[in-house]
């Protein structure tokens, strides 16, 4: 194990928003009332709980920005360090002290990221960490854990499943990614944060946005995918990851973010039910009008709080989307990670 540096992390040098988390306005009781959606989401979830590990998380900063670099300092993606030196560590190199790069990547609670960091390093993630401390992770691993985060500190907060178009400099390129929703109390919005964003994309992407509060249209969550697909304004082949690309990846989508806005924050490849049959051309009589209404509803929860109750419901009472009973998630593999 490499001991890390006795020094608590400062702010990345990407843009960020002046969004502090201590101190915003308490809701009312009446207000509370009118927000059940609210409530859900300041609550953990099984996923995102940090259960026995919770102390991993004292001392956490109360701003949006030191939060993401808490997470930051947390992870590292695979796809930054393939080959080339950004982080001062690569695949080859963790994978000669023996870490089994797939076995991080499947790790599916936050419970587990934290209890395999605690491994690694025993000190609250408000320390920095070397790199060889970190653990190799998706971006659905850097939303969920901002999510447990922001839940830890009382602020309303949720996983969205969709597509950013910020990693190619064309803009015309629309790739599977996940991010964080947190609600904005001082101006009653949803807010994106990309925590997986930092420094080193911002210069090698030559990014200019803000990455705690991403401007609309840079990111679009499953819903908004689905209607401006079938409108025809992103091509098939434009869309996706890898070799999964076009329709039915757009109807897979749809699955991922339905469970994600309910409080089950599904790895990237789970699926199941009418979203899992869409790969295998599979899909029965009226699936395709449950698939419109799902986007509908999933495009509306970024502005609206209404469709939340039918959100649920949906989850959790319909057949073809409700989770089968014993599900277990499969297991993603890479043979280049092995």
């Amino acid at each position: 194990m490499v001991k890390a540096r006795e020094q608590t992390l400062s702010s990345p040098a990407a843009p960020c928003s002046e969004t502090h988390l201590r101190g915003q306005r308490a809701l009312t009781r009446g207000e509370e009332e009118e927000r059940p959606d609210l409530d859900f989401y300041r609550q953990h979830t099984a996923i995102s709980s940090p259960g026995r590990y919770v102390h991993l998380f004292a001392g956490l900063p109360a701003d949006l920005c030191g939060l993401c670099c808490s997470v930051q300092n947390a992870l590292l993606h695979p796809a930054w360090i393939r080959g080339s030196v950004y982080y001062g560590i690569t695949i080859a190199a963790l994978k000669r002290s023996a870490r089994n790069i797939n076995d991080e990547l499947n790790l599916r609670t936050v419970e587990d990221m934290l209890g395999f960091l605690a491994r690694l390093d025993k000190r609250p993630l408000v320390l920095a960490r070397e790199p060889q401390s970190r653990a190799v992770g998706n971006c659905r691993h850097y939303a969920l854990l901002l999510v447990s985060m922001l839940r830890h500190q009382g602020v309303p907060a949720r996983v969205r499943s969709g597509v950013a178009r910020y990693f190619y400099p064309h803009g015309r390129t629309w790739v599977d990614h996940f991010v964080c929703e947190m609600w904005n109390t001082a101006e009653e919005r949803w807010q994106r944060v990309d925590a997986e964003v930092d420094s080193v994309h911002c210069q090698v992407l030559r990014l200019s946005l803000d990455p705690t509060d991403l401007p609309r249209g840079e990111f679009m969550d499953a819903g908004e995918t689905y209607v401006l697909f079938q409108q025809g304004h992103i091509e098939p082949r434009r869309i996706g990851i890898e070799d999964f690309r076009g329709d039915d990846y757009v109807r897979f989508k749809l699955l991922s973010d339905l469970a994600c806005v309910c409080g089950v924050e599904v790895l990237p490849w789970e699926s199941w039910g009418t979203c899992a049959d869409v790969e295998r051309e599979r899909l029965v009589e009226g699936d395709l009008d449950l698939l419109e209404q799902v986007a509908e509803l999933l495009e509306a929860l970024s502005r609206d709080p209404g469709p939340f109750g039918w959100a649920l419901q949906l989850l959790h009472e319909h057949p073809r989307l409700r989770m089968p009973a014993g599900y277990r998630p499969g297991r993603w593999e890479s043979p280049e990670f092995n």
